[in-house]
């Protein structure tokens, strides 16, 4: 929605801007702002015989920019109508009208909506430099019909690191690492510089941070031979967890639905209020950083681990979570939960492995419940699913593949670990809503760098209008 609204109001501005400077015919121009009221009201018959007469008296008067206008207008009639030939026809005109009298900003504008009706959409890369690797996510981003951005994931890969130990050789494999993803990005999209993103993850900011390193880290990673163009930036927990809600929760959710992100250094999410004001809910602690403060106390096997970890939640962890959640209750409320993380993607592995070609997979406090009872007691059973319930040999083997990644990311103690944070924290957040849905997003982990890259697209024409 903030995206359909920011075009809009963008061709209005730029519309009203120019006008008083080339406009000839104010009673065309007059016709062609009633089509697009006409427009709006979905009174389709009637704004076409406004935008045809106001084009007709702009063409007489030889009113490049109505002339220009009127296309448009015209265009976005047939993309509404879904007549595509006829909308690129008019789009095409205006565009070239619009260059003819040096509105370039305009121009490009109704060139992204020529390429939403012919499917077109523009290449976009981020690199994600984490705490223990470097992502990769190649997005293609594209008007949808209601004139709202949207991605479809093209490639996503990652290089492991150790960017968190701060020493002179996880630096170099880290600018290393940089510097083959961006040869993947050159050689295989053709993905100019100033559509490619190189972003510090908020997790890894908060170690640089500890020791005022962030900005000496961003230069020493620097390839040489890096394209100037490409900045390389860092973003808070707070600033990652909006820029997750705008690259997971589809746009028909975002305003009724919360999102949270088990990561591994840290806990992020959050959601937009009734007023469409964005509220974070972060935790500095994840899933390894758990695991890590269980093991400085707990010296025994995993059911002493176990033992450790809740008690850890039971003597101090459950107050601050409770007190982050008093003061962001409205995620209580919402009836849909988005729910990412690496412990989630294993929750789902091996509980569901029927459903491995889900884009979105539902799942119940109950199921994680019982996944942090089994993953104790029943550990090869449960990392052991029945695979015979799934009927294709392919995805059959796709489940088994994707259970194969699960078990080399987690141990069985990180498992633990991540399953007691993620039970407990969500025994607190569906206690005023317990019918929530919680949906795991499977493109959930490259979700902030698209959320990322989709605010710069939006973002683009901000303050043009000057």
């Amino acid at each position: 929605m903030w995206s359909k609204n920011l075009l809009i109001v963008v061709l209005v501005l730029i519309a009203t801007t120019v006008s008083a400077q080339v406009i000839k015919s104010q009673a065309a121009f007059r016709m062609l702002q009633t089509a697009n009221t006409l427009l709006e009201a979905k009174q389709f018959e009637a704004a076409e015989e406004y935008y045809r007469s106001g084009l007709f008296k702009a063409i007489q008067n030889k009113d490049s920019y109505c002339e220009a206008f009127a296309n448009e207008g015209l265009g976005n009639l047939f993309t509404k109508l879904e007549q595509p030939d006829s909308a690129i026809w008019h789009y095409q005109v205006a565009v070239k009208l619009y260059k003819n009298q040096k509105l370039t900003v305009i121009a490009t504008l109704v060139e992204s909506l020529l390429k939403s009706v012919q499917g077109i959409g523009d290449l976009y890369a981020g690199i994600e430099i984490g705490a223990k690797g470097i992502k990769l996510s190649v997005i293609d981003v594209k008007l949808s019909k209601d004139r709202e951005y949207g991605y479809t994931l093209k490639l996503d890969t990652a290089i492991n690191t150790d960017a968190a130990s701060l020493s002179y050789q996880s630096e170099k494999e880290t600018s290393d690492a940089v510097a083959i993803l961006l040869d993947i990005i050159n050689s295989r999209f053709k993905i100019p510089a100033n559509k490619i993103y190189v972003v510090v993850s908020s997790g890894l900011r908060q170690e640089l941070d500890k020791y005022n390193k962030l900005e000496y880290f961003e230069s020493i990673i620097r390839p040489k031979g890096m394209d100037v163009a490409i900045k390389i930036t860092s973003i808070t927990p707070e600033q990652e967890a909006e820029l997750s809600v705008l690259g997971i929760i589809p746009q028909r959710h975002r305003f009724t639905a919360g999102q949270l992100d088990i990561g591994s250094g840290n806990t992020k999410g959050g959601y937009f209020t009734a007023n469409k004001i964005f509220e974070p809910i972060t935790f500095s602690l994840g899933t390894k950083s758990f695991q890590r403060l269980v093991e400085s106390t707990a010296k025994g096997d995993v059911n002493d681990f176990a033992t450790m970890a809740e008690k850890l939640w039971n003597d101090s962890l459950s107050k601050y979570a409770i007190r982050e959640f008093v003061s962001k209750r409205e995620i209580k409320l919402k009836d849909m939960l988005y729910l990412s993380g690496g412990i989630v993607w294993a929750i789902v592995s091996l509980q569901h492995p029927e459903k491995i070609n889900d884009n979105y997979v539902e799942i119940t406090p109950s199921e994680i419940a019982t996944f942090k009872k089994e993953i104790v007691q029943n550990y090869d059973k449960l990392t052991h699913p029945d695979l015979t319930i799934i009927p294709s040999p392919e995805d059959v083997k796709a489940a088994g593949k994707n259970i194969g990644r699960v078990l080399k990311t987690f141990d069985q103690k990180a498992m633990v670990a991540g399953a007691i944070w993620l039970n407990h924290l969500m025994q607190e957040i569906t206690t005023i809503n317990p019918a929530k849905k919680i949906i795991y997003p499977k493109y959930g982990y490259v979700g902030w760098i698209s959320g990322y890259i989709i605010k710069k697209v939006t973002q683009q024409y901000v303050g043009l209008v000057k």
